[in-house]
């Protein structure tokens, strides 16, 4: 054809490319399941910062125009333990969010590397298609660790929210209310 160069794929070079490119996808369809569920947990904290917080405003405001009330005193700083608590698991779920788009974007890019690497013969192409794999799939890890974190740290958030031990939990891991 004139000189130019033309690669034509076989049908069995094209199965396993589209096959391969695959497996990306599915990860990225896992990624967004498990980013529904985690904007909810993220709205639902920054629900709560918000009601907490107007709460505390409006405590600061009594306190302001009246005397000093104990009872309003002690539970504004509850609130403000409360808040910075709060502050953290919000910190930490926006991290997992960002890591787990960012793996979203890694498994984008390797479906792509993969279908160049498909239409390539080039060695050092396949393993750069492993290593972009592979750091999507370290840093989907990475948020998972971090979303089992701020669970377990939810868990003793409530019972300092509550002001109550949870009595399932470990009596090694129960801890005295210091609020």
């Amino acid at each position: 054809m004139y000189g130019q160069f033309i690669m034509m794929l076989s049908t069995e070079a094209a199965t396993k490319a589209i096959g391969t490119i695959i497996v990306p996808a599915v990860l990225i369809s896992a990624c967004a399941i498990l980013l529904n569920g985690l904007i909810l947990r993220y709205k639902a904290i920054e629900d709560l910062l918000r009601s907490l917080n107007q709460e505390w405003l409006n405590l600061k405001e009594i306190n302001a125009c009246t005397c000093n009330d104990n009872l309003n005193t002690e539970r504004i700083y509850h609130l403000e333990h409360l808040i910075s608590k709060l502050f953290v698991h919000h910190h930490i779920l926006h991290d997992v969010l960002i890591y787990i788009y960012l793996s979203i974007l890694i498994f984008v890019v390797d479906m792509l590397t993969i279908a160049v690497a498909a239409s390539i013969s080039i060695q050092w192409v396949s393993y750069l298609v492993l290593f972009i794999f592979i750091l999507g799939v370290g840093i989907l890890c990475w948020s998972l660790f971090l979303t089992c974190y701020e669970m377990r740290a939810a868990h003793e958030f409530i019972q300092i929210e509550l002001q109550k031990s949870c009595h399932s939990c470990n009596p090694r891991r129960n801890y005295k209310m210091k609020v």
